[in-house]
């Protein structure tokens, strides 16, 4: 069988000698169990790695990259997770950390399971750079624990998604009168649906390919040229006219349409006309800056509006920091954002402002080839 069509699990253990025992052997024999008696066993492949290191976390993930990371063992009463030191002494480590992790390597894995107390909140946080997250939302034990993942993973190997496996998850502590149907929680990333990833999905690329592999989905009339709308404060206007000059080549020979406000003609309804630019828009394009995160009306009638339709995969939309823009990465639709220059150093700090943008419009025009591969 193709590697490509195995789903790398990699499961993690630690219980470090001043905490209390977990039945981590039962936990991985089990998982083990359910998927060698699913349909699509041969499809399964589980690394498990003991008393995992809190400073081995990155080995591990680069060693294996794996679609599905499962943790067991303990979680911190603030929803930290508790790896082991060099003398196996608890070391917790903290959310940012290990959301920072998994954003390093969400072009590889879809879904993460903390199988430990009080990792709920843990879990939403992931969700930002992950499709598919369980946590805990408290104290659970040995036995609903191993009783839920169980049912999770038998339900998976069976073809069911991630939506349908946690439902008979839950389910399955019903049927056992285990009253902790109420714990496990499923997050997911904005934009994407559980029911309809199944383990053929979580094979396929995620994450920092998102926009490419998004907008690879969506088809057109061939040749069509693709569509950009660039919204960005008055105050930019400078550095935009000197961005569109490098698409000057793609706009005259018909591979690409740039529209922004300022093209609405005199006496045409502004608000309405935008909101049609933004529906025909294949790329909205985002000059970050002070400017623009000030403005309630770009934000409200731009930003907002984008980030609806990239929620129903119609649109990708990329940010572009012009200036500097103090927590502009912390906005809830920004946040874990594919974003330009690649380097994420603004274009006004840059020395030479044009290789800035040129640096950005080569990335616009990878995107764009994509869209236009796809008509084909």
């Amino acid at each position: 069988m193709d590697e490509k069509d195995i789903v790398r699990i990699l499961f993690l253990a630690a219980s470090p000698t001043n905490t209390v025992p977990l039945e981590l052997d039962k936990e991985i024999s089990t998982i083990r169990k359910m998927i060698r008696d699913s349909t699509y066993r041969n499809h399964f492949a589980i690394e498990d790695e003991w008393a995992v290191l809190d400073d081995d976390l990155l080995n591990q993930m680069n060693r294996n990259r794996p679609h599905v990371v499962h943790f067991s063992g303990h979680g911190t009463a603030s929803g930290e997770l508790i790896f082991e030191g060099n003398d196996r002494s608890a070391r917790p480590v903290p959310t940012r950390a290990i959301q920072s992790l998994f954003s390093n390597f969400k072009d590889t894995t879809r879904l993460v399971i903390l199988n430990a107390c009080n990792t709920h909140q843990q879990a939403q946080m992931i969700a930002k750079e992950i499709d598919c997250v369980i946590g805990m939302s408290q104290s659970i034990g040995d036995t609903p624990a191993i009783v839920f993942i169980a049912a999770f993973y038998a339900a998976l190997g069976f073809g069911s998604s991630i939506q349908d496996a946690f439902n008979q998850a839950l389910n399955q502590l019903q049927i056992k009168n285990i009253p902790a149907e109420d714990i496990p929680r499923l997050f997911t990333r904005r934009g994407v649906n559980a029911k309809k990833i199944t383990w053929r999905d979580l094979i396929k690329p995620a994450g920092g390919s998102e926009i490419v592999k998004l907008i690879g989905k969506r088809s057109g009339a061939k040749d069509r040229p693709v569509s950009i709308f660039v919204s960005y404060a008055s105050e930019d206007e400078r550095i935009y006219a000197r961005l569109d000059k490098h698409f000057a080549t793609m706009k005259r020979n018909g591979t690409i349409s740039v529209l922004r406000f300022d093209d609405i003609l005199a006496g045409q309804s502004s608000m309405e006309t935008v909101t049609e630019y933004l529906n025909e828009a294949d790329i909205v394009l985002l000059l970050i800056s002070p400017d623009f995160m000030a403005s309630d009306n770009l934000y409200e009638n731009e930003l907002k509006p984008a980030f609806k339709r990239r929620a129903q995969g119609l649109t990708s939309v990329i940010p572009i920091l012009v200036r500097p823009t103090t927590g502009w990465n912390e906005d809830r639709n920004l946040h874990g954002l594919w974003v330009l220059p690649v380097n994420k150093t603004p274009v006004s700090r840059w020395d030479d402002i044009d290789s800035a943008l040129l640096s950005v419009a080569k990335e616009v025009r990878r995107v764009v080839d994509t869209i236009k591969a796809n008509q084909a």
